[in-house]
């Protein structure tokens, strides 16, 4: 497979975001993101579709006005509310004289996808954990295998039809195109666990605007993805009372001088000013004590929420995303009430260093995966728009009279779009291909 890019969008509570990505020989390369401030969603669900539509209309110009190219399609998050995620087995009846194809593969899960669901909830992912061939080989991917039946062991994911539904209208009304549905949160854990934690437990929290989301997997299945409706607004309006400024000065000062966990007592004066004969004064101790009080809640009911369920926190490893999960001093504060290590994942690829971009990553790499099963290839961008670009330049060499399509020319034309996009990660894809010499297979 050459050229699989995906476009991923995501429809938060405090921001939109849209990222276009190329994943070439296991490396994933940005190729734009924007985001947008959020307005007519709360919660994961739409309360105001002008609103929210508007907002999308102006992302999707701003990143194709980067591309300078036309979004074809988009692969949507759907946020974890009223999830549900049950464990299946499915199987296939082989021809015995033919390996196991793409096509094989794709109607286990045309299978378990059309499998009848509660009332109120529509399929979303099928998550694969084991192929069985012939009820005695265990294996990850069973391409090219020959046998007499074919089982597939995984997990159906389905969400409310109502949040659904709604998220794609209003991605459809802004001129999307969706390709696919993935349940955001899954798709993230999925990136950012290995595959140790996988197996031995692990809980992954992403702490947004006003929602945090945990999802908790063990032995290598799923058992729960859940959003509580906590999250970095509240620890903004905390801040806001207690300090007695308003709220986008609040956000100010956690942006630029938040931290958690001050041990020093710091008496340095952040922010001071005088209205109406008022005098404000705020320093480093007082901002971190505000901060420190509302994450340590949050952090908490993450806690809460695990002992009321019965999973055992102690013994799992925690790792955080979410813009709100990079405040300074948080993995210590974590520490403490966990009892244990954390981790705050961050991306380090260029053109998203942000843990707020990890949930599109995920996205990303997880229909990157499905695919390579399926046999199906993801394109966003129409290459065709890029060859006139390179027969122009060779028919100006005169000394080339004749222009025969080589394997080195169709190479040429479908990387023309990685030549056009050098002020991003085109510069990156050009470094990469120098040190390993890799070619598009």
């Amino acid at each position: 497979m050459k050229n699989n890019i995906y476009a991923c969008l995501e429809i938060g509570c405090a921001e939109v975001r849209l990222m276009v990505c190329n994943i070439r020989q296991e490396r994933l390369y940005v190729l734009s993101q924007q985001s947008i401030v959020t307005a007519g969603i709360e919660n994961g669900t739409v309360v105001n579709v002008n609103q929210i539509v508007e907002k999308l209309k102006r992302l999707k110009a701003n990143v194709e006005a980067d591309l300078k190219q036309d979004i074809q399609n988009v692969v949507l998050a759907i946020p974890s509310v009223e999830c549900r995620i049950d464990n299946v087995v499915k199987s296939l009846e082989l021809d015995s004289n033919q390996p196991i194809s793409h096509a094989n593969i794709k109607q286990l899960f045309r299978d378990i996808i059309t499998q009848p669901t509660y009332h109120d909830q529509v399929a979303i992912n099928v998550m694969p954990r084991a192929f069985v061939v012939d009820d005695k080989n265990t294996i990850q991917n069973p391409l090219g295998i020959i046998g007499k039946e074919l089982v597939l062991h995984a997990q159906k994911i389905t969400a409310s039809a109502s949040v659904v539904y709604n998220l794609i209208n209003i991605a459809e009304l802004a001129g999307f195109r969706i390709a696919d549905i993935v349940l955001g949160s899954i798709t993230e854990m999925m990136y950012v666990l290995t595959p140790e934690q996988l197996k031995k437990g692990a809980c992954h929290v992403n702490i947004g605007k006003g929602m945090t989301t945990i999802t908790v997997v063990h032995s290598g299945k799923i058992v729960s993805s859940v959003s509580l409706s906590t999250g970095g607004q509240d620890v903004t309006k905390h801040i806001s009372e207690n300090l007695k400024i308003d709220e986008p000065l609040a956000e100010m000062l956690k942006l630029n001088f938040g931290k958690v966990c001050s041990e020093s007592s710091s008496t340095e004066i952040i922010y001071a000013d005088e209205v109406e004969g008022q005098f404000t004064c705020i320093t480093r101790q007082m901002l971190s004590d505000s901060l420190t009080i509302k994450y340590e809640n949050i952090l908490k009911l993450v806690k809460q929420y695990l002992m009321e369920n019965c999973y055992k926190y102690d013994q799992m490893d925690y790792i955080f995303t979410g813009g709100a999960s990079e405040i300074e001093g948080l993995n210590t504060l974590a520490k403490k009430i966990f009892h244990q290590e954390v981790t705050i994942c961050t991306p380090m690829m260029l053109g998203a260093r942000s843990a707020k971009y990890v949930k599109l990553i995920g996205m990303a790499t997880f229909i990157h995966e499905i695919s390579l099963l399926t046999g199906q290839k993801s394109n966003i961008i129409d290459f065709s728009k890029y060859e006139n670009v390179l027969v122009h330049a060779i028919d100006s060499r005169e000394e080339l009279e004749v222009v025969e399509e080589t394997p080195k020319i169709k190479e040429q034309q479908e990387r023309t779009f990685m030549d056009h996009k050098l002020e991003n990660s085109g510069v990156l894809v050009r470094i990469f291909d120098m040190i390993f010499d890799e070619k598009v297979e």
